[in-house]
């Protein structure tokens, strides 16, 4: 049995199908290689990115505890040095001013309040 030209050719175009399908799932492997590296390495680049997020919100939460601190002492030292006088403060004093009806008190500064208050 002899085979025929067209025979021939059908055969020879299959081997060539099956190289060409060879080569396609090779490539196939090779593509999903290349996109498994690429997936790997997002994921690693998004967990240094989650810790270094994490790190910025300690440091975040640690200077906002430290500048609240700083404020109360800042706020404490400030108020102390009035408290401890005895002296009032130009609002206690401009209060005091207007409860009394003294006339112009919101143009004294403190030193003209205590006069006309008879404190000074």
């Amino acid at each position: 049995m002899a085979k025929s030209k067209a025979e021939k050719a059908a055969e020879s175009a299959l081997d060539a199908a099956r190289v060409a399908v060879g080569e396609a799932e090779h490539a196939v492997k090779k593509l999903d290689k290349k996109t498994r590296r690429q997936a790997e390495d997002l994921a690693d680049r998004l967990q240094v990115a989650a810790k270094d997020a994490q790190k910025a919100i300690r440091r975040a939460k640690k200077t906002a505890a430290e500048a609240r601190t700083s404020a109360k002492q800042i706020a404490e030292h400030v108020a102390a040095p009035a408290a401890s006088t005895g002296i009032p403060t130009f609002r206690e004093l401009r209060d005091r001013a207007k409860s009394r009806g003294i006339q112009g008190y919101s143009r004294m500064n403190k030193a003209q309040l205590l006069h006309a208050l008879g404190e000074g």
